[in-house]
């Protein structure tokens, strides 16, 4: 497992990605409307901010890579599987609990992540 980002699940996204843009992160990719990538210049994603209550519930946390989602879901069937593995905005992800209940999260990311490919008039409009 490599750890990606940290993801932060938020009320106000916009709000949000000024509050980060003035600590001197930059939005470098906006998967969709309610999710904002953030990194120091010249840099992948650091931070991820995401409006959505589900992961509100989750709570802040890594995601890590671990190459084929759905192979590492197969492989170990007995962690404690909170989410099975779906298609989202960022790539393939999937959420298990630690043994201490945290929520592990794991993505097989879109190989756009990140780039200009990645990214929607959203930006544009915010970054501008």
């Amino acid at each position: 497992m490599k750890l990606l980002f940290e993801l932060r699940p938020v009320e106000h996204l916009e709000a949000s990605v000024d509050y980060y843009r003035g600590l001197g992160l930059d939005p470098v990719g906006w998967p969709d409307d309610d999710t904002a990538l953030l990194a120091p210049a010249g840099s992948g994603p650091t931070i991820v901010l995401v409006r959505d209550p589900a992961e509100g519930a989750l709570g802040c946390g890594g995601v890590y890579d671990v190459g084929d989602v759905d192979t590492f879901f197969e492989g170990h069937p007995e962690l404690d599987w909170l989410i099975a593995p779906i298609s989202g905005s960022l790539g393939r992800y999937a959420v298990f609990a630690d043994r201490t209940g945290t929520c592990i999260r794991v993505l097989d990311p879109d190989p756009h992540l990140g780039t200009a490919a990645g990214r929607s008039s959203t930006l544009y409009a915010i970054a501008g």
